[in-house]
């Protein structure tokens, strides 16, 4: 509680990582290099990650980014969950903030909102306004043996570690008012981006 009585929460620290392995086949070449109102896909998904302690762009080829540098899965070949694993075994912080490259809309405000709802869970995944969001969500460093095990059996999706774990969703009902609609657009094809 601060001097005028009024209680004030303290943000929950997270570190940030940009999965930039996908094959990029259906968009037709390196999606995170491609160039949009001025900037590089990858450019865009790095600003959602602007108030995280440290951020990294996980697996794929190396990159080059100031601020953001590059580590590889070390598991490759088991999709999103070998970048997630990658990251989560390098942060700084407990909590670890997930995107995609191309996810170009994603706002910073996102992750105080998720992050406000992880009491007592070790994965908050927000709901969109087409489903769930598993490509931007946060995930706590105690879902290690939960990702071990799924790597294990040669991965699955990030989705299976709703079931496996401690979780949270978050409803797009409880979102809207935080975000634009656009807030999980996933660039699969040039074409979806407006």
């Amino acid at each position: 509680m601060n001097a005028g009585g009024d209680t004030t929460e303290e943000a929950i620290p997270y570190a940030g990582a940009v999965l930039v392995g996908g094959r990029g086949r259906r968009f037709g070449g390196d999606k995170c290099a491609h160039p949009y109102r001025g900037r590089s896909l990858l450019e865009h998904a790095l600003d959602a990650m602007a108030d995280a302690r440290e951020r990294w762009l996980v697996g794929g080829a190396p990159r080059d980014v100031a601020g953001a540098p590059w580590i590889p899965d070390e598991r490759s070949g088991v999709g999103a969950l070998g970048g997630v694993h990658a990251a989560l075994r390098r942060a700084g912080t407990p909590w670890l903030a997930v995107t995609a490259c191309d996810m170009p809309f994603l706002p910073a405000a996102l992750w105080p909102v998720l992050l406000s709802r992880s009491d007592g869970v070790r994965l908050v995944v927000p709901e969109g306004p087409t489903g769930l969001e598993p490509l931007a969500a946060v995930y706590h460093r105690d879902l290690m043996p939960e990702i071990d095990a799924l790597l294990a059996r040669g991965g699955g999706p990030l989705r299976a570690l709703l079931a496996a774990a401690p979780s949270r969703v978050v409803p797009w009902g409880e979102l809207r008012a935080h975000l634009p609609a656009s807030a999980f657009l996933n660039a699969n094809r040039p074409e979806d981006l407006p």
